[in-house]
């Protein structure tokens, strides 16, 4: 079964900001040689969801998961993704869209506020 990550992030007016979700897009690729990966902003920016899924389902990808890039569940992971993932689950019967959990506040994300600090006093 073809495979895809979707990592869906909220979008900016400022395109530098945008290119933070690409970069991270490259990352987790990485981590799993061949994987595809790719994403979606839900606003200010290009491709929406609605879009990468059509892109991706011009690929015959048969299966996408679709991962929040957010810290918290507010309204667009409780109401907006899954409204957008219901109209289109309908255009693609032959792709099974799979939400995964928000990233949200993890331990591992600790180790980072902590570098973070450290390089503030360098």
């Amino acid at each position: 079964m073809k495979k895809a990550i979707l990592l869906v992030g909220h979008g900016s007016r400022r395109d530098e900001a945008n290119k933070a979700l690409e970069r991270l897009c490259g990352l987790v690729g990485e981590k799993r040689g061949g994987a595809i990966v790719a994403h979606a902003y839900l606003q200010f920016a290009a491709p929406d969801l609605p879009a990468a899924l059509g892109m991706l389902a011009a690929t015959e990808v048969e299966e996408v998961i679709i991962v929040p890039v957010f810290l918290c569940e507010g309204v667009h992971i409780k109401e907006d993704i899954p409204a957008i993932l219901a109209a289109e689950a309908a255009k693609y019967p032959h792709m099974r869209l799979v939400p995964a959990p928000v990233l949200g506040i993890d331990q591992r994300m600790a180790q980072i506020v902590w570098d973070r600090v450290d390089a503030a006093h360098s």
